[in-house]
């Protein structure tokens, strides 16, 4: 059977319980993972109209290194986007409902959020900012206030632990930089190990979605935010999730917008009992360490996808990521020390990888 035959056989399973036939189907951008996604359309006036088909295939070459990295932690019991899904939709947390599936995970139909997200509203309507902010730290405390427990036990066991944090950094150090020498090299290790000791040890676990940026929350018709893209779920520091939105690589927020929307944050995670109580000062320097190992990340993937994957597409992010990086050092001069080590060998979308 061809890859035609596959999907519309799939689909129509679902159309058949439903009453539906197919009108077409047409691609969907795809992000940098190993999924494909297309807007099925259904003939006829019957909601929903339209639904998402997702088709993934493989996993990911750092995906596997990833999960090899991870404190031995065990498999999740069965596909992760679709028990996050379904555990979450229990919940009541908005992520998009499942029509259809097959068991593991490797094609689902889902609802049609439709195109606008966080990122995509701000550049029509800027003055939406601040309502928007204010709706993604109220989604981000729901999450955080979840337990795992239940259909979501397996989380606790996936932890966003110290040889994951290093392993992101030397993703970064294999793809984000170019001809350090080797004296660099060891001192640029020596720090990140440190560092990723330090934000591994956060005394508060919590949920985190490991994407949440403008990129991947949708604002449905009625302003209503939606989460997509949540299958990477681990167990960690309530500020990394923060750090994702608010020293976001694909917008710049000012850092006093930055500070008045981590005092909002606070208020909203102490009235919901995530965090206990903790100044203002010492919460904003957390959230730079975090965003700091965030942007690094960030910049070591868009280069990793456009070296091994050939996509080229988010190489226009990475001043996006170096920018985040001198703001949180001059925000937190104790990085600085460690921002020095490697930055004379920054890589640029326009340099070759490191040898």
């Amino acid at each position: 059977m061809g890859q035609e035959e596959e999907w519309k056989g799939f689909v129509d399973e679902w159309g058949a319980l439903t009453g539906r036939r197919i009108a077409g189907r047409v691609p969907l951008t795809g992000d940098a993972s190993n999924r494909r996604y297309f807007r099925v359309r259904f003939e006829g006036e019957d909601l929903p109209r339209t639904a998402i088909l997702m088709e993934r295939q493989g996993t990911l070459g750092f995906k596997k290194s990833e999960e090899a990295v991870s404190g031995g932690a065990p498999e999740p019991p069965g596909d992760p986007f679709l028990l996050v899904a379904d555990a979450f939709g229990d919940l009541g947390l908005p992520v998009p409902s499942i029509y259809h599936r097959l068991p593991d995970g490797s094609k689902t139909l889902q609802e049609d959020l439709g195109d606008e997200t966080f990122f995509s509203c701000l550049e029509r309507q800027p003055g939406e900012e601040e309502s928007l902010t204010e709706r993604a730290l109220a989604l981000l405390v729901r999450i955080q206030s979840a337990q795992p427990e239940g259909a979501l036990t397996w989380v606790r066991d996936r932890a966003y632990s110290r040889e994951l944090i290093r392993w992101e950094f030397e993703h970064f150090v294999e793809y984000g930089l170019a001809g350090a020498p080797e004296r660099d090299l060891r001192r640029i290790r020596e720090g990140f190990d440190r560092e990723a000791a330090d934000l591994a040890g956060e005394a508060v676990k919590v949920f985190v979605h490991r994407d949440y940026h403008s990129r991947n929350i949708m604002v449905r018709p009625d302003g209503s935010l939606a989460l997509i893209d949540f299958q990477d779920l681990l167990w960690g520091s309530p500020y990394y999730d923060l750090a994702s939105l608010l020293f976001d690589a694909y917008r710049t927020v000012p850092l006093e917008k930055i500070e008045k929307a981590l005092d909002r944050y606070l208020a909203l995670a102490r009235q919901a009992g995530v965090l206990p109580t903790v100044s203002n000062e010492e919460a904003m320097e957390r959230l730079c360490r975090h965003a700091f190992q965030r942007n690094l990340k960030a910049c070591g993937r868009f280069f990793y996808i456009a070296d091994v994957k050939k996509n080229p597409a988010f190489l226009a992010s990475v001043a996006g990521t170096h920018a985040n990086m001198l703001r949180i050092v001059g925000r937190v001069p104790s990085l600085a020390p460690l921002y020095e080590t490697f930055s004379s060998s920054l890589r640029f979308p326009d340099a070759s990888p490191s040898p």
